[in-house]
């Protein structure tokens, strides 16, 4: 396994979990631009999550948030139940909630207390730079 990669795949998670979006998807990213294969889709998807809540959260951007969200969920859902230790299944729906109360309108601050946290176990992580 290439530390490297899995190091900064746990840094980025981290980051989305503790709302550093923006440097979250600096560092999922670098990740993406590392690794070959299938797999790219997912790392692909995790950065259009992240970038969907930047928009609401920071740049105050519904529209952008809608976009990007549904980008992700479109990539993310090739890979469930769950994929390189990320479980999906629920991590998807709550996205799916999020997009829906943005896209249909929220009144003031968007609630960051319903962003989901990523579920993240290590164990079922696998190298997939090559």
């Amino acid at each position: 396994m290439d530390n490297g990669i899995f190091v900064r795949f746990r840094e980025g998670i981290n980051l989305f979990n503790n709302h550093s979006f923006y440097k979250c998807h600096d560092v999922l990213e670098d990740v993406w631009f590392d690794v070959r294969g299938s797999s790219r889709r997912f790392y692909q998807g995790l950065i259009h999550v992240a970038v969907g809540f930047y928009h609401i959260t920071v740049r105050k951007n519904p529209k952008g948030a809608v976009s990007q969200l549904s980008k992700g969920i479109e990539k993310l859902s090739d890979y469930k139940p769950g994929y390189q230790g990320v479980e999906l299944d629920s991590l998807l729906k709550e996205i799916e909630i999020c997009r829906d109360l943005i896209k249909n309108g929220i009144s003031g601050e968007f609630n960051i207390k319903l962003i989901p946290k990523i579920s993240f176990e290590k164990d079922l992580f696998n190298d997939t730079s090559r």
